[in-house]
């Protein structure tokens, strides 16, 4: 039988001095793992807030965006009813095309979109589409603003019709 030999007390002081230091290492490191988890949670839940603020975002653009294109659709039937009030006092698609700066093929769509929703009635009644009476010069007062004239070259010396002659 071996015989063992007797710890020391030197030993037995280094052990616990070494176990210490274990326990004491190992609570920092368990204290630097519950920080860094802290601070994980932390970037985690900015990621998650910058999400929420790009949602935001998209939803006001979507809004947006559907105005936007509400109120084209309606400049554009005001539009439409101006060329449709032209078309009921007998200017030609190509005239009014000239006069507007546009082609004739959107001339006659919004002609035709006039005509579909119930435009500028036959006979040149004077009243424009929806009801409104055209001004005296023939023009429909517009509801976003003064109705703005082609420009100087667009125009000879005098309106058409009236002596002069017409668009260039």
């Amino acid at each position: 039988m071996a015989i063992k030999p007797k710890r020391t007390a030197q030993e037995i002081a280094a052990r616990k001095r070494a176990m210490a230091r274990a326990l004491e290492l190992n609570a920092e490191r368990r204290k630097r793992e519950e920080e860094l988890t802290g601070l994980a949670a932390d970037f985690l839940m900015t990621r998650e807030l910058e999400a929420d603020v790009h949602s935001a975002l998209e939803k006001q653009i979507a809004a947006l965006r559907a105005a936007a294109e509400a109120e084209c659709v309606r400049l554009r039937q005001q539009g439409a009813a101006v060329v449709a009030v032209m078309v009921a006092r007998g200017e030609g698609a190509g005239r009014i095309g000239q006069r507007l700066g546009v082609g004739v093929g959107e001339v006659r769509l919004l002609r035709d979109e006039a005509a579909e929703r119930g435009g500028a009635g036959g006979g040149g009644s004077g009243r424009a589409a929806g009801g409104r009476d055209a001004g005296p010069s023939g023009r429909v007062p517009s509801v976003a603003g003064p109705v703005l004239r082609p420009p100087l070259g667009a125009q000879g010396a005098g309106e058409p019709g009236a002596g002069g002659p017409g668009p260039v």
